[in-house]
């Protein structure tokens, strides 16, 4: 009897010991899932401020600023697309002096 009962105790601790593993791993699993979902949102929200500050300047027509902002974010196109309109600009302006 004695023996039966602990091979029934020993059945209930390993159940135990298992399901509270197993809760471990899953309240890790969600703790890692929300970082990442509140990193990515965070990320989001920089973005979109960083791109509507961006916006703001280029409608104030702060050249400055905007050209900053375009080079911290190493838009490639946007600086091309700058580099071709100064040259242009440069040119017509070398035309108008001739």
């Amino acid at each position: 009897q004695e023996y039966l009962n602990s091979i029934l105790q020993h059945a209930k601790d390993f159940k135990e010991y298992h399901r509270s593993v197993s809760g471990k791993i899953q309240k890790l699993t969600k703790a890692v899932a929300t970082y990442h979902a509140n990193t990515e949102r965070e990320q989001k929200k920089e973005n979109e401020r960083i791109e509507k500050e961006r916006m703001r300047r280029l409608m104030a027509e702060d050249e400055e600023g905007y050209r900053k902002l375009i080079d911290q974010k190493k838009d490639k196109r946007l600086a091309y697309l700058l580099q071709q309109t100064d040259e242009y600009v440069a040119n017509l302006t070398e035309l108008v002096r001739q």
